[in-house]
């Protein structure tokens, strides 16, 4: 069982991304976004990759148990790393590290911006 305190942390940060007041941006891989929070922390979210989803469809196809897709949640100070949360973990409801993955990625990856763009380029066709 994760710490309590660290299931009321991340409902924080999960609500704090919800009102958009935590900062995502994107990093060198495609299913990692970080944020700063205070001047003296830092999370990191990571979500399952390319590789995993073809994995879990070829286990799948194959027959073998396929494991749960993995969000990782990662609290830093400047020197070290505090916590680290996961979606299997007791304590987690289910689908919300989901939600802040997904939330932060939209945010990261200037998702509303893109698709008001995309709705543009669609009513001239």
């Amino acid at each position: 069982m994760v710490d309590e305190k660290i299931i009321k942390f991340f409902e924080g940060v999960l609500s704090k991304t919800r009102d958009g007041k935590i900062p995502w941006g994107p990093t060198a891989q495609e299913s990692n976004f970080i944020a700063a929070i205070g001047g003296q922390f830092s999370l990191s979210i990571s979500g399952p990759t390319e590789f995993d989803s073809m994995f879990t469809t070829v286990q799948a196809l194959v027959g073998s148990s396929v494991p749960g897709q993995r969000y990782v949640l990662i609290l830093r100070d400047m020197s070290s790393t505090i916590a680290t949360l996961t979606d299997s973990e007791e304590g987690m409801r289910p689908g919300a590290m989901r939600e802040l993955y997904e939330r932060a990625r939209w945010q990261a990856v200037h998702g509303g911006e893109k698709i008001n763009r995309a709705i543009e380029v669609l009513q001239t066709l």
